[in-house]
């Protein structure tokens, strides 16, 4: 009521908190609610006053489970008068009745944990999230691991079951991701890692997860079956790690990906993300960690197989091609989740991609035609009933056309036969009977001259015509009018829709748009048709130059409207025009791995100088990428903080050439001269880079605050650079000269001689 001294009541109730209708009844009634005695009644009868305590208190006492929407929908079958608008006062009156007189619940306690004492692991479906790879779908799950305190987490694509292999890779390579290992390690009673049988968890280990345990020093522990909340701390992490990954993926526009690396590298982006926000304190949580060993242990199951005269070997159910001059080998194979190594003894031969069977227990197939194509050309006929026929084709628009060629082949086969057998009849009647020989045995027709179709029939099912066995079979269109020469009636133009469709399959967009208007062209001067195919091949080379290209300045991030022809050479002297254009084609120096460096002071064409060139090796076919040296650094550091660093130097190897400029402005510290160092001894005699800096070789020491570091550095770029020293006027500075000066007077440029002269008339200027 203070307010009130001074204001009105609609003012002193906006000052209060409360509506202007509360603060006139107040000011008519100043007594407070809870000064008064009598208690406001209720306004309307109450609905439940005669089931309530009857009917619904009962049901709540012998079933307490009971949900407060089942009994609603029960007192509404027994009481039809019940309207809806009674649903939220029953359950708001179970609530507190329950609130009063229910039973107790069951308690989770908070537990108070250690840095670096315990790492959690489990398996969480993901399928749901709708996610293929090259157009099919991916059923997979994700291995995830969480560090308890630190909240350090890791995923691992897996796409098979939860099985020991899939548990000790995922597992792995989470513990070298966190830098070390916690004391324990828990799950939930995986087949994999505990037997099951016995209550005592340390009894019930399986042999290898008891042995990959102790190789990182890691006692291991489970929760008690059935209890699903003892293992909440990481139960938990998966629903917001799945509502991460499906945000991501809303935010992506796309669920499809090209291959299962790229789905891979995009979980592990959110798994990073979510760390980086947990940065400081999974940061604190890795010192307490243990220390990794020397090295991993296997992560991989062991067996060997025999190569059977099918060029190929059955594991888990599936099938699997290898090349024919193993048949007959004992082949060593690791499992691993995604794949299988094999081995000839120690060497390593192969890697394949590891296949699954059925759900229905057929088996799968993993197969490679190249591995039985060379046979398969001796006997094609082989295919009609392979049984990994749909497999071996290596897109479906073979299949495709395997089946239109079948169909028709059989088709052409009948017409042939048919046509065949009434001709024969109808000679014979003719003739008046059977030709006979001379001595008077009937002849019999050769099976060579009158079943031309018949054979290809018998060809087709592996039956050839007694006499001929050495004809190879083939499957091919016949032709009715062969003996004429002339046309099939089954022959018929190429179908443009068609063409399309293989355009498509054979991936030549720049064909598919252009050969109706080359076709025409070439219809209409008489082109041959070795001219006609090299036309339509080079135009569709050109359109891929042309679009690399494009590409290729996308990434590039060079600044625009810096050309080797805006560049003023007559400037800068001691640059040779024909030395830079030599450097442009970029053949021996890029292929070496040679660096190229331009010192000089602020403005004196470097930057301008190193775009032109990334711009011309770009047209001539290189892969370029330009950037602020402290800007790749921040990057490299954030990779660092994720153990990333390695991979994010390894993407930068696509790039022929590295421009990183202004390397001078790279703060003094060690962090961030540490990465410089790695991805320069990363790129040493590998990669091309091309440095700009305004300060010599010998005031480096200010960039790497280690003597050793920046010897060891200059002494990886200059072994293979060119250096170009640009000691010139500042352009900037030069073009704000002419404008003071004016309009008349001839520019002037510095050179070689009067560089030494520079400060000189920088402070004649000035005055």
């Amino acid at each position: 009521m203070k307010f009130r001294h001074n204001d009105g009541v609609a003012v002193a109730a906006a000052k209060a908190g409360f509506s202007a209708a509360t603060g006139y009844r107040l000011a008519q009634d100043a007594q407070l609610p809870s000064q008064k005695n009598e208690v406001r009644a209720r306004r309307r009868p109450d609905p439940l006053a005669e089931i309530f305590d009857t009917e619904i208190v009962p049901l709540l006492k012998e079933a307490p489970g009971l949900r407060s929407v089942a009994i609603f929908e029960e007192m509404q079958r027994r009481h039809p008068e019940l309207g809806p608008g009674v649903r939220r006062t029953m359950e708001r009156r179970i609530r507190s009745w329950r609130a009063l007189h229910g039973e107790e619940q069951e308690v989770i306690f908070r537990q108070a944990h250690e840095p670096g004492r315990m790492g959690l692991s489990d398996f969480t479906d993901m399928a749901d999230l709708g996610v293929t790879v090259a157009g099919i779908a991916l059923v997979h799950r994700l291995y995830h691991f969480r560090l308890l305190w630190g909240g350090f987490e890791h995923a691992h694509v897996i796409l098979g079951g939860e099985s020991y292999v899939a548990l000790a890779e995922g597992l792995q390579n989470a513990l070298w991701a966190a830098g070390g290992a916690p004391l324990e390690h828990r799950s939930d009673s995986l087949s994999a890692a505990f037997r099951n049988l016995d209550a005592d968890a340390r009894a019930d280990l399986t042999r290898r997860y008891d042995a990959l345990c102790g190789h990182y020093g890691m006692t291991p522990s489970r929760n008690n079956r059935g209890v699903a909340h003892e293992n909440g701390s990481v139960e938990s992490a998966h629903g917001h790690l799945k509502k991460a990954i499906r945000d991501a993926l809303l935010m992506r526009g796309s669920s499809a990906f090209d291959d299962l690396a790229g789905y891979r590298r995009f979980v592990d982006e959110v798994v990073g993300r979510k760390n980086r926000r947990g940065g400081p304190r999974i940061d604190a949580e890795r010192a307490h960690l243990q220390p990794l060993p020397v090295s991993r242990t296997s992560d991989y199951e062991e067996t060997i197989v025999t190569v059977t005269s099918t060029s190929s070997f059955t594991l888990r159910k599936v099938f699997y091609t290898v090349p024919s001059r193993l048949i007959g080998h004992r082949l060593r194979v690791r499992l691993y989740d995604d794949r299988l190594d094999l081995f000839v003894g120690g060497t390593h031969l192969m890697t394949l991609g590891r296949g699954r069977a059925a759900g229905n227990g057929k088996h799968g197939h993993v197969v490679d035609y190249r591995h039985v194509i060379h046979s398969l050309r001796r006997k094609p006929m082989a295919l009609l009933g392979l049984v990994y026929r749909d497999q071996l084709f290596p897109r479906d628009a073979y299949r495709r056309t395997f089946d239109r060629l079948d169909r028709a082949s059989a088709r052409t086969a009948g017409i042939q036969d048919d046509g065949r057998v009434a001709g024969a009849g109808a000679r014979a009647r003719l003739r008046g009977g059977t030709r006979r020989h001379p001595g008077g045995r009937p002849r019999r027709r050769s099976r060579a001259r009158h079943g031309g179709a018949a054979h290809a029939l018998r060809a087709r099912s592996g039956r050839v015509a007694r006499g001929r066995s050495h004809a190879r079979p083939a499957l091919h269109l016949q032709c009715p009018a062969r003996r004429g020469g002339g046309m099939s009636k089954l022959a018929q133009p190429i179908d443009a829709q068609r063409l399309t469709l293989i355009l498509n399959d054979l991936r030549l967009p720049a064909i598919k748009q252009s050969w109706p208007e080359i076709a025409a062209r070439a219809d209409k001067e008489g082109w041959p048709a070795a001219r006609f195919l090299a036309s339509l091949a080079e135009h569709e080379v050109a359109e891929r130059d042309r679009r690399r290209i494009e590409r290729h300045l996308g990434e590039a991030k060079l600044p625009p409207g810096k050309t080797l022809d805006s560049f003023a050479f007559d400037a800068v002297p001691m640059i040779s025009r024909a030395q830079v254009m030599a450097i442009c084609a970029g053949d021996g120096w890029l292929e070496q791995g040679a660096n190229l460096i331009l010192f000089g002071p602020p403005g004196g064409g470097k930057s301008h100088l190193a775009a032109a060139i990334g711009l011309a090796l770009i047209e001539n076919g290189w892969r370029v990428l330009f950037t602020r040296t402290s800007d790749l650094v921040q990057k490299l550091q954030v990779a660092r903080r994720e153990l990333t660093l390695e991979a994010a130097i390894a993407r930068l190897d696509k790039y022929h050439l590295l421009i990183l400029d202004d390397l001078a402005y790279v703060a003094k510290d060690q962090a961030e001269t540490s990465v410089l160092f790695e991805l320069i001894s990363a790129r040493y005699e590998q990669r091309s880079t091309l440095i700009t800096a305004n300060q010599p070789f010998g005031e480096w020491n200010r960039i790497f605050p280690d003597p050793a570091m920046t010897l060891a550095a200059v002494d990886r770029l200059v072994h293979h650079a060119t250096i170009f020293e640009m000691n010139v006027e500042s352009y900037r500075r030069r073009a704000a000269v002419q404008r003071r000066a004016g309009a008349g007077r001839p520019p002037t440029y510095a050179t070689i001689k009067t560089v030494e002269q520079s400060s000189s008339s920088d402070n004649q200027t000035a005055t």
